[in-house]
């Protein structure tokens, strides 16, 4: 395999990825619907608080699941360049990068990332509305 194919190959998953990942932004804000219609509606049902906090919880996985799976395109790419003997200086520092780097999808900050509107959600939903 060539640099070029796995560049190409890497790019075709990362874009059908990217389609996921913006199907769950959507779902995200539609969650953020909820949880401010919950807050707003201080006598809720417990069975509506319960199914929107596991709509939350199914999205936030979803969500961490979309950029381990980008991660691993990432890495696998990385992995695939560093087999190579001739390969190109921008794939050197590709291959470098992805090692080092803690932004990376799939790193430390996408669990916090992935967990945190979901956090946001609950925390909407289950608290206690200010006072008017």
């Amino acid at each position: 395999m060539t640099e070029m194919q796995i560049w190409n190959i890497m790019q075709m998953g990362l874009i059908s990825n990217a389609m996921y990942f913006v199907g769950l932004v959507l779902l995200t804000w539609l969650g953020f619907r909820f949880a401010a219609k919950m807050r707003e509606t201080q006598d809720a049902d417990m069975l509506g608080k319960v199914m929107v906090s596991l709509f939350y919880v199914l999205i936030g996985l979803s969500f961490f699941n979309v950029n381990m799976i980008a991660g691993d395109i990432i890495m696998g790419s990385a992995d695939a360049m560093a087999a190579l003997a001739d390969r190109s200086a921008m794939a050197d520092n590709f291959v470098s990068d992805m090692s080092q780097s803690a932004l990376n999808p799939g790193g430390p900050l996408t669990i916090v990332f992935s967990l945190l509107p979901m956090v946001m959600q609950l925390l909407m939903t289950w608290g206690k509305a200010p006072s008017k």
